[in-house]
């Protein structure tokens, strides 16, 4: 068996002011945790079942390596930086809002901004990532630090779908909740895997 935990980002800073020309893609990348977020993660690094990790695997957003980076120091492990744990990749926004954007996908997994990213896209992503980590760690337990869009995009090919009242895409596992339409801090998500087929699906925190 091979376990995956699943850990979006702690909260970030949402007072940075940048350049008018920097693009918003640089702009999320670049995002650093804030103090509560530092905390966050710092408490992260200290839960019991987090212990028995033998790999950690982030994003290269700032704020996924700075999340993982103190369960590294108490495991005395490499941060592994990969691309395809990359939060979903929005496009070109022009006038539109982020909010608007992700309701739009999440009503339709296929559509996209141009230059950017479906849903159907980030899930065949990180499933692609998902199949080759658990054929390179049999019987291990990996950490993998992304994000709220692309832990969702993941967790719905293995759930079944729902709204909430507030519009909000929702995710049960065998009639248990696990993604309930709210981010509002650090969600822990625990997989089992039989060699590449889920076997159990449990939201930790």
């Amino acid at each position: 068996m091979t376990t995956i935990y699943l850990i979006n980002n702690a909260l970030t800073m949402n007072n940075l002011a940048f350049p008018e020309t920097e693009s918003l893609i640089s702009k999320r990348e670049k995002r650093i945790l804030s103090i509560e977020g530092e905390e966050e993660s710092k408490n992260i690094a200290k839960l019991e079942y987090l212990q028995k990790v033998n790999s950690i695997y982030t994003s290269n957003y700032v704020m996924s390596i700075a999340t993982a980076k103190y369960l590294a120091q108490a495991l005395e492990l490499e941060i592994q930086v990969v691309k395809d744990l990359n939060e979903r990749l929005i496009g070109d926004l022009g006038n539109l809002k982020i909010r608007a954007i992700n309701e739009m996908q999440e009503a339709n997994f296929d559509f996209k901004l141009n230059r950017g990213e479906s849903l159907n896209e980030v899930k065949f992503r990180l499933l692609k990532f998902i199949k080759k980590v658990t054929k390179d760690h049999p019987n291990q337990e990996i950490a993998m630090f992304t994000h709220n869009v692309a832990i969702t995009a993941l967790l719905s090919n293995y759930c079944t779908k729902g709204f909430n009242l507030d519009n909000r895409l929702i995710l049960n596992y065998q009639d248990k909740s696990i993604i309930d339409g709210s981010w509002d801090g650090i969600r822990v998500f625990k997989l089992v895997f039989d060699d590449t087929k889920l076997i159990d699906l449990k939201r930790e925190i």
